[in-house]
């Protein structure tokens, strides 16, 4: 009987080795799909995520104007934090997570493009510049700095050559003031002017808003800090500042300068109603955060959303 020829060791190592590069090439294979799959799925979780935040943030946008309409209703004329609007709330829960947010009176700060404003326009422009001017000293920075932003805004040097498009064109990028007639949208383009350094921008930013030019925004004196308090008029000083926030913890709501005793004078620029509100919306669903930025406008009863910004402000 013949014998059966026996395999070559070799053969049988070549075809196991072969047997394992199938089964290591199947597997990455396996993994891959696996991970797309996965990846797929936490992408279109997070897309719906991200638009149902978006839409309760929209929601809580259309809660905030009905807020500051109510209000106006009640108390027309004057806006003051003992009002609905100012009252902080806790975080909401909604579905799948949770929506919190705050209103902030704007007009309780300094208008930075009211340095822009044309004369008859809103504030005098050299008024918001001495205006600007006390804010500064008020917060320990060099005046001078005022200067230099209205300067970004008009173009036109006041006694320093290298405060004009000659100095900013020089810069590593390049680029050149705004400009007349032109505005800022944020307060953070006021980094981009000489001398306002990330160090300066983060002591006088929450002092400052940018409102449209032109508009009239008096500083509203029931919710304005102590040094834009100051800044009203040089005979406004520090201990008067303390003094009219006291009193006006003390009395609910002022709507005339007679209501404060503490002020001796009545500045130019003080008032006692608000017509622009900043509302701040984050809402939190899954693993998806959306931050809502809306620059509200209250005309009487009537309250828009003029601007919106999305992440950060």
């Amino acid at each position: 009987m013949p014998r059966t020829a026996c395999p070559d060791p070799r053969q049988r190592g070549v075809a196991l080795i072969t047997a394992l590069v199938v089964v290591a090439i199947a597997a990455g294979i396996a993994v891959a799909i696996a991970w797309q799959t996965n990846l797929d799925t936490r992408r279109t979780a997070n897309l719906v995520q991200g638009d149902q935040a978006m839409e309760y943030a929209l929601g809580a946008e259309a809660w905030a104007e009905q807020i500051l309409a109510r209000d106006a209703r009640k108390k027309p004329g004057v806006t003051a934090f003992d009002q609905t609007w100012a009252q902080q709330l806790p975080p909401l829960p909604v579905d799948g997570g949770e929506i919190q947010g705050k209103i902030e009176d704007l007009q309780g700060r300094f208008n930075i493009n009211s340095l822009a404003t044309a004369q008859g326009q809103g504030q005098n422009p050299a008024q918001a510049l001495q205006q600007f001017q006390r804010l500064l000293l008020a917060l320990g920075q060099d005046p001078t700095l005022a200067s230099a932003v209205q300067q970004w805004f008009t173009g036109t040097p006041s006694g320093a050559s290298d405060a004009t498009d000659d100095y900013y064109s020089r810069l590593q990028p390049p680029y050149l003031t705004a400009g007349p007639g032109s505005s800022m949208q944020s307060v953070s383009e006021l980094l981009l002017v000489k001398g306002i350094t990330p160090a300066v921008y983060a002591q006088i930013s929450p002092y400052l808003c940018a409102l449209p030019a032109g508009a009239a925004t008096p500083v509203n004196i029931n919710t304005a800090s102590g040094p834009v308090i100051e800044s009203l008029d040089s005979h406004v000083t520090a201990d008067i500042a303390s003094q009219v926030i006291g009193e006006r913890g003390s009395t609910a709501l002022k709507s005339s300068p007679q209501a404060f005793t503490a002020i001796p004078i009545t500045p130019a620029n003080m008032g006692f109603d608000s017509n622009y509100f900043l509302l701040t919306v984050v809402a939190k669903i899954g693993s998806t955060h959306v931050t809502l930025y809306s620059l509200l406008y209250r005309n009487n009863n009537e309250v828009t959303a003029i601007r919106r910004t999305f992440g950060t402000l």
